[in-house]
């Protein structure tokens, strides 16, 4: 399993704890400053650990952390 930079895995965490729904990769790289593929790679092993959980919808990714609900 691949080694999270701890500051960035809590942007993103932080990033989606403040949101109202789910949210895309691109809207997650975009609110954290970081590059797509970046939030990509970090989306991909934090669903692995449990942290967030992701639905697919047509082509996108939602993403919102787990134990989280959709208002």
């Amino acid at each position: 399993m691949q080694m999270l930079d701890e500051n960035l895995s809590k942007n993103i965490m932080q990033t989606l704890r403040k949101a109202d729904c789910s949210l895309t990769i691109d809207e997650i790289a975009r609110r954290t400053s970081i590059h797509r593929v970046t939030a990509s790679k970090y989306l991909a092993v934090m669903e692995a650990i449990g942290t967030v959980k992701m639905r697919s919808v047509g082509k996108a990714k939602l993403f919102l952390l787990r134990g989280r609900h959709e208002k």
